[in-house]
């Protein structure tokens, strides 16, 4: 009884965050159901998800989980910093690797329109000459969100 009880909540309380996964949300379970919104294989998707990890699908942006800040803007900070000079010489050009780079990273269809967003947007991105990383990723993650229509 409490297995079902658990279901339920999970089925319940995942709902509200689901993301095109069904009501199961998303983890282990998203990926063996493929979207197939049939109540039972969003009950056993739950129970794959119950197992815990749902958590830590979310945590590191696996299982068909979107990262949360902590998971990918690390991995922003991280490729800002490696590419510190190119990117802010390809972010001022408002295109390059550095910038296709991020775009994939963010997920962007269009990397040409996301280079002219960045350039567009340099000075906030780098408000003085010696803007920290994490500064830079921040900025740069703010604009990402909405031209790249995704949230970190």
């Amino acid at each position: 009884m409490k297995l079902v009880i658990g279901l339920v909540f999970v089925l319940v309380s995942t709902t509200a965050i689901a993301k095109n996964y069904g009501s199961a949300g998303c983890g282990l379970g998203s990926m063996v159901v493929e979207n197939d919104n049939t109540w039972w294989k969003q009950v056993i998707a739950s129970g794959l998800n119950f197992t815990g990890s749902q958590s830590i699908a979310i945590t590191v942006g696996s299982f068909n989980c979107d990262s949360p800040t902590p998971g990918k803007l690390a991995q922003i900070e991280s490729y800002v910093e490696a590419n510190k000079l190119a990117l802010a010489n390809d972010i001022a050009k408002g295109n390059g690797e550095t910038i296709t780079g991020l775009s994939t990273v963010y997920g962007c269809e269009n990397s040409a329109a996301f280079g002219m967003t960045l350039k567009n947007n340099y000075k906030t991105i780098y408000p003085s000459y010696d803007a920290d990383t994490k500064t830079v990723a921040n900025n740069i993650n703010k604009i990402a969100t909405n031209v790249c229509n995704t949230s970190l």
